[in-house]
């Protein structure tokens, strides 16, 4: 069998797409890493917030109720940047994953070529031993008179 020409722009159509479907799983993870850590500042500011009702309520001082103002603001401003960068790796996760359907779109159109060239290359050579058994034939139907 012929070997397929385009085989080595093929190798490369593999090599890019298991690239991207890397890029995919690495971004997926970043953003997975981005959430988890939202939802630890979001507990976080939780329990400030109980603490200071509870303080409200307690004997605490001013400058306490204070510093836990303070602290729940700042785990808000954490929380506003993060998700902010939360919305920053879903982007990436969906451009990435655009990619990677390219990748694979441009590999599956050169394996269907390549698939293509192999069954016209069987049929060709199916067809040429059909010739060669037909000719035996004729040369020993009419060797035989």
């Amino acid at each position: 069998m012929k070997s397929f020409k385009l085989q080595s722009l093929l190798d490369y159509r593999k090599r890019l797409s298991d690239q991207a479907n890397q890029a995919v799983v690495v971004a997926m993870e970043h953003k997975n890493a981005v959430a988890e850590a939202r939802r630890q500042v979001e507990k976080e500011r939780q329990r400030l917030c109980l603490e200071l009702e509870s303080a409200k309520a307690g004997n605490f001082r001013m400058e306490e109720v204070l510093l836990y103002q303070q602290c729940i603001c700042a785990k808000q401003d954490q929380l506003r940047r993060l998700e902010e960068k939360q919305a920053r790796a879903e982007a990436a996760v969906a451009e990435k994953q655009q990619k990677l359907v390219k990748a694979r779109q441009k590999k599956r159109i050169l394996e269907k070529l390549r698939q293509k060239r192999s069954d016209a290359e069987q049929k060709n050579q199916a067809r040429q031993e059909r010739l060669m058994t037909d000719e035996v034939a004729i040369l020993g139907f009419g060797g035989g008179k």
